[in-house]
């Protein structure tokens, strides 16, 4: 029996990027030593999705997941958690 394309190991392994991509934004950065490097780690993944670049771009949609959709609930998510946005998100 051949694998869909929801299940293929690219889709699985796109996933799996933006996965750990929401936990940094989120800050839930896990594997790293000082606060500095934690915070600076959350705050690259976060740019990466206000940024909207056409690396994210390729990601969501080679995980089969809409951009703008996961863009604008991740930011309003992160904003929840950080409080007011960054410059340059709106």
């Amino acid at each position: 029996m051949a694998a869909s394309p929801t299940d293929s190991p690219e889709r699985q392994l796109w996933c799996a990027v933006l996965d750990r991509a929401m936990q940094d934004a989120a800050d839930r950065v896990g594997a790293v030593g000082s606060d500095p490097v934690r915070r600076r780690l959350s705050s690259d993944a976060r740019r990466w999705f206000v940024e909207n670049s056409v690396d994210y771009r390729y990601v969501c949609e080679s995980a089969g997941i809409d951009p703008d959709e996961l863009r604008s609930r991740i930011l309003s998510r992160t904003q929840q958690v950080q409080g007011p946005p960054m410059p340059g998100l709106r």
